[in-house]
C-alpha cells in the first residue's frame, strides 16, 4: 500500500441525538494536508456524521472539499467521501471515493483505496489524522 494523504484535521463542532436504539454522532471539521503532489486546507463544510447502533459496529460517513495547489502551483479542488466502519476497540477503517477537478491527479486517485482514522494525543481531544492509500 502506498500512502496518499495525511489529513490534519482539527474538530471545530459536535451535536448528538441519542435514543435507546441508537446515538448518532454530527461533527464538524476544518483541517489541512502537506503532500507532494498537493496542499491545501478543508474548506467550510466538512462534516463526519457517525451512528452508533446497540450492538453492532459504528458507521461513519464524512465529506469535505480540499482547496489548494498541485506541485506545478495549479489551482486544485479535492471531495473526499471517507465511508467507514468504527469497532468497539476505537479502530476506525474507511473506504474513500476521491474526485478532483485536477486531470494530472486523478490518475493519482484511481483504483482502490483504504484509510483510517488515528487519533493525536491533545488534551482537548480535537485533533484527528485521517490516513489515506492507494491499495
Amino acid at each position: 500500500m502506498e500512502k496518499l494523504f495525511e489529513i490534519n484535521v482539527h474538530i471545530t463542532g459536535f451535536n448528538q441525538v441519542k435514543s435507546p436504539e441508537m446515538t448518532v454522532n454530527f461533527i464538524s471539521f476544518d483541517g489541512y494536508c502537506d503532500t507532494p503532489f498537493f496542499k491545501g486546507t478543508i474548506i467550510e463544510g466538512g462534516v463526519d456524521t457517525q451512528k452508533f447502533e446497540t450492538g453492532k459496529d459504528g458507521t461513519l460517513s464524512a465529506r469535505y472539499i480540499l482547496k489548494g495547489k498541485d506541485n506545478k502551483d495549479k489551482d486544485t479542488f479535492i471531495f473526499i467521501e471517507n465511508n467507514g466502519i468504527c469497532k468497539p476497540d476505537g479502530t476506525v477503517t474507511t473506504v474513500p471515493c476521491i474526485i478532483t477537478d485536477n486531470e494530472k491527479l486523478r490518475p493519482i486517485f484511481a483504483g482502490k483505496l483504504s484509510g483510517k482514522v488515528v487519533g493525536v494525543d491533545t488534551p482537548e481531544h480535537d485533533r484527528i489524522i485521517i490516513e489515506i492509500y492507494k491499495d
